[in-house]
């Protein structure tokens, strides 16, 4: 019979079989430097831990259970197919002693029921207070038992390529996981593609490990103060490989208090549309370069009308930053400081200007209103009483006049049917649809106006 010994067995055994008794290296003296460093990290996961939160999302979906390749029923044996739960992990931050909690909405979109586990492994049900994926954020509430820790937000605007970045979060269900790296970059944008519902993008770029799961959790600095919320990876094999974006906490905090009281965000619109400048382009109007976007038109009365911007005018900057294109101009816009104004860099023939928009020139767009368009309810009676062709889509009740949709001729009476292959059936859809599809993007709608039907591209608004 063979006998497996333990390892302290087998050493103890050195001696008989001939073996000197070799002493154990002595212990390796680290730098006071990375004592230091190692210190630092272990006291940013003490504090920043009891902030962070784990979040299980549960969503029930139909499938079909029927093997046959076209699609004439629902199910050929007489069913509607089965419910499948489909259950995804994220992270997401404290805001609040009260139970306020900051995620992605990619997370929690979609969802039937949510739950909240803290640090201390208590688990509660979670509503949904707000979230848009034009941020792809989302602001949470749990009732807590007591008093929870929240946590402390930082100034992305600090943030300085090669500073630590230390990633806290629940990558593939391994909760309140640390990694530590770098920032690799700064303001990366059209990350998610340009077909991506994730409008405004200005992200932090990292090397700290982030995974499937990480999504909401916090990017801390050696301060243990949150920088970034985790958001997205560039990989080929749905793992990290170094490279992680985050979304500047400066923005988040430009987002949180739309989303807890409007449900959403809520832009600063200006009332002008733009163009971006390709080399043709460029060259017909005798440009040095294609850097800024083109004013194809100011809508009057507007806060860029009443600053002055004009047609032709090519804007290069706001506040300072450069504007590229369209995309970085939807940034720059949205992440300027509520109640401080905007200074334009305009470019107008060949001449250099800045012009200033004073905080009450800005119109941000009710949360009821879209693209100048308010709707109704319709139905059979209303539908009789105003002589409409179906009760069916919503009703247009106003329609802002120096609105996209006001110039292009929709107006009172008309009847709203779709937005984007989307059927309007109740205000419930008109709510979920108009915060969907942003405002500075194009939309295509079916009005109905009489007895006649027509799609019309609404042009995006800035």
């Amino acid at each position: 019979m063979i006998r497996i010994l333990p390892l302290v067995s087998l050493l103890s055994l050195q001696p008989l079989l001939g073996y000197a008794a070799v002493p154990a290296a002595p212990p390796a003296a680290p730098s006071p430097s990375l004592l230091r460093a190692s210190d630092d990290f272990s006291r940013v996961a003490e504090t920043v831990n009891p902030s962070v939160v784990n979040i299980a999302s549960t969503q029930t979906v139909r499938e079909r259970i029927s093997q046959f390749p076209f699609d004439l029923y629902d199910d050929p044996f007489g069913g509607q197919g089965r419910e499948v739960r489909r259950q995804s992990l994220g992270s997401g931050v404290i805001l609040d002693a009260a139970g306020q909690i900051l995620t992605n909405w990619h997370v929690v979109n979609g969802a039937d029921e949510i739950s909240v586990r803290l640090d201390n492994g208590e688990v509660y049900p979670a509503k949904v207070l707000g979230g848009d994926e034009g941020v792809d954020l989302a602001v949470l509430k749990i009732n807590p038992k007591q008093p929870l820790r929240p946590a402390r937000l930082g100034d992305s605007d600090k943030v300085k390529v090669g500073d630590w970045a230390i990633a806290i979060g629940n990558p593939f269900g391994f909760d309140h996981s640390l990694t530590v790296g770098v920032i690799s970059a700064k303001e990366r944008g059209n990350v998610l593609g340009a077909s991506d519902k994730v409008h405004y993008q200005n992200f932090l770029q990292t090397d700290a490990s982030i995974n499937q799961g990480n999504s909401g959790g916090p990017l801390c600095n050696i301060r243990g103060e949150i920088i970034g919320i985790n958001t997205a990876i560039s990989t080929p094999n749905q793992g990290s490989i170094g490279i992680g974006f985050a979304i500047p906490i400066n923005m988040v905090k430009r987002s949180i208090p739309d989303l807890v009281h409007a449900g959403r965000v809520v832009p600063p619109h200006l009332g002008f549309y733009t163009q971006d400048i390709d080399a043709r382009l460029a060259a017909a109007l005798k440009l040095s370069s294609m850097q800024g976007v083109l004013i194809t038109d100011v809508a009057a009365g507007a806060g860029a009308d009443k600053a002055g911007l004009k047609r032709g005018d090519i804007v290069t900057g706001i506040n300072g930053k450069n504007t590229d294109n369209s995309a970085e101009l939807k940034t720059r816009l949205y992440e300027a400081r509520p109640g401080e104004p905007l200074l334009l860099s305009v470019l107008r023939n060949n001449a250099s200007l800045t012009l200033r928009i004073e905080p009450s020139q800005l119109q941000a767009v009710p949360e009821n209103v879209w693209h100048g368009i308010e709707v109704e309810e319709n139905g059979e009676e209303k539908a009789r009483a105003m002589g409409l062709a179906t009760a069916q889509g919503l009703v247009v009740k106003k329609v802002a006049k120096n609105s996209s949709a006001g110039q292009i001729g929709i107006a009172p009476g008309d009847l709203l049917m779709v937005i984007n292959k989307q059927r309007l059936n109740s205000m419930a859809d008109w709510k979920k649809l108009s915060r969907q599809v942003d405002e500075s993007e194009e939309a295509a709608v079916l009005i109905v106006r009489g007895r006649a039907s027509a799609f019309i591209v609404l042009p995006g608004e800035k």
